[in-house]
């Protein structure tokens, strides 16, 4: 017996009575969804869990195609009405008529979510596919034959180019991102053999071959880089009794405003803001610059909406130094205990900051990285780096044709600002007003140029 139809039963004959809408098929595709994917109880719908189901879980795990929208709202308003009317609500649950408001709002948007394939979960593109090459699992005579469908599926599947597999793949904003598992594949694979590695900058030897740096110099470069001692912290806070997460899979607002002060994020972001604008954000007293810490703590409405802790928080998800469950996430370091697992961290960390940065950032990061990893350059002058910025058919201000001295000190600003998001990974060496490579960084380079090529960083 489904452990749901008795529910379902119950809300059916209290809706009829009432005269009030409500699909007995829909409500239990809901109830089965979000009890297999988010082992949440029918009675269970705290604020958000609308929208979650409307536009994640049903696009992600739901039948193919768009549903009834406007019944499926329906059928939730008279659910939730249901089970409030009935005592079932659980006290940890919304409001039924916010609830109703969240899904009326989500509701223009489940379409376009329904459809796009990134937003499929791995078994439901996997299915859509086959079903594509006229390979449907729906009819299988045995569990024999089911798994032969499926087989076959895979099989084609693994043949496709890399770049159909990314774009037919699911994505998420943070963990299992499509780029983010594309980019540690690659990265696993061409670390155990480098000779995969194609030369398409030219920055190779003779041989066309670009050598890794010494193993020993990368594990030191990662294990002193500032941005791997915070993301150290942060896991030891989230601890092991872990920290309280929303559905989109970040830190919930209150724990993520204490991270931001516990980890010191507030000096980050001033300085960003610094070199995004320049003089209009002064040198303040420290008492001054305590409140803007606390303004700026007190001022982003999701952990999502806070680049210093969001760029922690990726990469923490990408290396799996967190473990997430429905409703909360849980450390999962692993100490490092060889050099070259320590670069294995490194790299994954430094990628996924550069994937997770803002497009305008890439370009910059990526040019500053290639122009590092050119075996004939000791150093890079960051007036050269300006220069080449300026020329660059990526920067959308020097291409605005207003070619003046303001537009110039705006493009040199948006350059430091995108070096300033890999500053602490300690991929290049400060030294005046010159960049010098690293070790460390000779490897993000060379291993982010793979990604580039193969799609994974438009740069």
């Amino acid at each position: 017996m489904d452990p749901h139809e008795l529910l379902i039963r119950h809300a059916v004959a209290w809706a009829d009575k009432r005269k009030q809408p409500l699909d007995p098929d829909l409500l239990g595709t809901v109830l089965q969804l979000r009890d297999v994917h988010d082992a949440t109880a029918p009675q269970e719908w705290p604020t958000g869990s609308a929208e979650h189901l409307m536009l994640v879980r049903w696009p992600s795990h739901g039948p193919s195609g768009v549903p009834d929208v406007g019944r499926l709202v329906e059928t939730l308003d008279s659910f939730w009405r249901f089970l409030r009317g009935t005592g079932r609500m659980a006290t940890s649950s919304a409001d039924p008529r916010e609830l109703a408001k969240e899904a009326r709002r989500a509701a223009p948007r489940m379409p376009d979510a329904c459809a796009d394939p990134t937003r499929h979960g791995a078994a439901k593109s996997l299915t859509e596919f086959g079903e594509s090459m006229g390979m449907s699992l729906d009819g299988a005579g045995s569990m024999e034959e089911l798994n032969e469908r499926m087989q076959q599926i895979v099989e084609a599947w693994n043949g496709l180019p890399g770049d159909q597999r990314i774009a037919m793949s699911p994505s998420s904003a943070h963990q299992g991102s499509v780029r983010g598992m594309a980019a540690t594949d690659l990265m696993a694979s061409l670390l155990e053999d480098d000779d995969d590695l194609e030369d398409v900058f030219g920055l190779g030897d003779e041989e066309g071959n670009i050598p890794f740096a010494d193993i020993a110099e990368v594990a030191a470069d990662v294990r002193a880089a500032p941005f791997v001692q915070l993301c150290r912290r942060l896991v030891e806070w989230v601890g092991d009794r872990g920290r309280e997460i929303t559905y989109t899979e970040v830190l919930r607002l209150a724990p993520a405003r204490e991270a931001y002060d516990v980890l010191g994020l507030g000096e980050w972001e001033h300085e960003a803001d610094r070199l995004a604008y320049g003089d209009l954000v002064p040198e303040l007293p420290l008492e001054s610059q305590e409140l803007l810490v606390a303004a700026a703590r007190n001022s982003f409405r999701s952990a999502a909406d806070c680049r210093p802790l969001d760029r922690l928080w990726t990469a923490c998800l990408e290396a799996e130094l967190v473990e997430l469950s429905r409703t909360r996430a849980y450390a999962d370091w692993d100490e490092p205990s060889s050099d070259e697992e320590w670069r294995h961290l490194g790299v994954v960390l430094a990628t996924a900051v550069l994937i997770h940065a803002d497009d305008i950032h890439v370009s910059p990061l990526m040019g500053a990285l290639l122009h590092l990893l050119d075996p004939a350059r000791e150093s890079m002058p960051l007036a050269e780096l300006e220069d080449w910025w300026w020329q660059s058919p990526r920067n959308v201000l020097a291409l605005l044709g207003h070619r003046d001295e303001s537009t110039r000190r705006r493009s040199d600003s948006s350059l430091h600002r995108a070096l300033h998001e890999m500053e602490d990974l300690r991929v290049w060496r400060r030294e005046g007003d010159a960049l010098l490579p690293t070790a460390f960084g000779h490897d993000v380079a060379l291993l982010a140029s793979a990604l580039a090529e193969d799609g994974v960083i438009d740069a």
